[in-house]
């Protein structure tokens, strides 16, 4: 049903496959509504859709409950997810139908992908009302699975609970103990339209560690391109959204850091075939249906955008790269960005330790250091090291160039110290710790690129470095004055180092002898 292809940080390439065709993950479902749907589905299929959403209650409703083939109805033959009338519940309170007819229903119109009449916490309720509507779900869920036992169809169960962590915990927990094919996050609609993307993407990677990774993630309401790439990192595969139409009917033009009002346009920034036919100006004199149609259809084309540039960044191994150029477009995405640093543990279990086709890590600042490709592999490499250098004499020679065996400095001191027994030699790196010899052409290593200037030199990141070192009670580090490593920058570590600073002295080339390392 879910097969999981390729994997960086929390998120992945997925193959969903359902009865109308398959998904690949990441993937969005425009909502759809036949009464009055712009643009057509024949558009949507043609930007790259080949999957919608749909409301089955307002489907029930409008056809006085007789079960008719949603896929006829709708002139479409790829896949159709609907929602149950849960949407409606959290708008209106309550619907004049109950979880097993709607169950039923889903079944008889061969709908794809289906959830269960679930309860909506929004943001209105309290906690004591939150937390009976997570029971009053989870019953609902218990409840349905005679029902769908036999079904072809893939059925959905909804996390419920925001934005109470520890209810939402409460609800994965329970969630994961039944046999759903797909788990979702409900109710973010107000944590959206308010930019709480941190909150957000917070509650997606809470009910990630209670749910099996085996199944995908569906997170409702989610249709703005800024916040997409967070929440894939987060461990979402599947979303939905009428925002491309909402936006339009606003007068609103999607960019992938917001949205912008048309009549504050001059020049459009994209080449879609909407941007590309029309000026800002000739799209405000178009008739307001065509004007709607329009922004309605760059919308999708900037959605289809934004997924695409995920997947590709996440074939690369470059997600957490796209995620730090993300992260400075708006405020509120860089506090969902620290939020993934804060799970960044629960990140590395599923992200890999290297970039396929030996790709390099990209260093830009203090942000790299929380990439799991860089913080994974360092750790591994100092634990390493360190573990083979207790009571011996440390000879750092500062990694500056490529392959960092090369460096002058490293051929000079082998024949200087002529491979004594009680010296060891090594590199530091501000960014990539320390490293042994040996390691210098293996990834990330030597795949890399990272400008060392006085704004991404971080000495506290250097000191603790030399501090993993002086634990396992190294004798003496003798730290060559070459490269990056200055003189003001020794002193500075001698300052973050304190008490231990004696172990430590810098020395130039020309000055290292056997007899200086006694």
């Amino acid at each position: 049903m879910f097969e999981t292809k390729i994997r960086d940080l929390g998120g992945r390439i997925g193959k969903l496959v359902t009865s109308h065709g398959v998904l690949e993950t990441p993937f969005l479902f425009p909502v759809v509504d036949p009464m009055r749907q712009v643009p057509d589905l024949n558009t949507i299929k043609s930007i790259g859709f080949n999957g919608l959403i749909t409301n089955a209650y307002l489907f029930y409703k409008r056809n006085n409950g007789f079960a008719k083939s949603i896929h006829r109805e709708l002139s479409w033959s790829n896949v159709i997810m609907t929602d149950s009338g849960g949407y409606q519940i959290l708008v209106y309170g309550d619907v004049d139908i109950d979880n097993k007819t709607i169950i039923a229903y889903e079944k008889s119109i061969g709908t794809d992908i289906a959830v269960i009449l679930d309860i909506p916490t929004g943001s209105r309720m309290n906690y004591e009302e939150a937390l009976k509507a997570v029971d009053e779900t989870y019953k609902r869920g218990i409840e349905a699975l005679p029902l769908i036992m036999d079904s072809d169809q893939l059925w959905v169960y909804p996390i419920q609970g925001a934005p109470y962590k520890e209810l939402v915990i409460r609800s994965a927990t329970r969630a994961n103990k039944l046999p759903y094919d797909i788990y979702a996050i409900g109710s973010p609609t107000v944590m959206l339209e308010k930019y709480k993307y941190s909150k957000l993407v917070d509650l997606v990677l809470t009910a990630r560690a209670y749910l099996s990774p085996s199944k995908p993630l569906h997170v409702f309401g989610v249709g703005h391109p800024m916040i997409i790439p967070f929440l894939v990192a987060a461990g979402g595969d599947l979303f939905d959204s009428a925002s491309y139409i909402l936006y339009a009917r606003d007068g609103r033009y999607m960019v992938e850091t917001g949205t912008k009002n048309i009549r504050d346009l001059t020049y459009f920034p994209c080449n879609c075939p909407v941007c590309s036919k029309y000026t800002p100006r000739e799209v405000l004199e178009l008739p307001g249906d065509k004007r709607t149609e329009v922004l309605a259809i760059h919308n999708l084309y900037v959605l289809v955008k934004e997924i695409n540039t995920v997947k590709q960044a996440i074939k690369e191994g470059r997600l957490w790269e796209l995620l730090e150029y993300k992260s400075k477009g708006h405020p509120a995405l860089l506090e969902a960005f620290h939020v993934l640093k804060k799970h960044i543990k629960f990140i590395e279990k599923t992200s890999p330790l290297t970039n396929p086709g030996g790709r390099a890590l990209l260093i830009y600042n203090s942000e790299s250091y929380w990439n799991p490709k860089l913080r994974l592999n360092v750790k591994r490499s100092l634990e390493k090291t360190v573990s083979e250098f207790s009571g011996k004499t440390v000879v750092l020679i500062p990694a500056y160039r490529k392959p960092y065996v090369s460096q002058p400095e490293y051929a000079e001191i082998k024949r200087r110290i002529m491979e004594q027994e009680d010296l060891r030699i090594a590199f530091i790196h501000p960014f990539l710790g320390v490293i042994k010899p040996e390691l210098t052409s293996t990834y990330p290593f030597y795949q890399h690129e990272c400008r060392l200037t006085r704004d991404t030199l971080s000495v506290d990141k250097v000191a603790k470095f030399i501090e993993k070192l002086l634990e396992k009670n190294v004798k003496k580090i003798v730290i060559v004055e070459s490269g990056w490593f200055t003189r003001e920058v020794f002193l500075n570590l001698q300052k973050r180092l304190g008490e231990v600073s004696n172990k430590i002295t810098i020395c130039r080339l020309n000055e290292i002898s056997s007899l200086s390392l006694q």
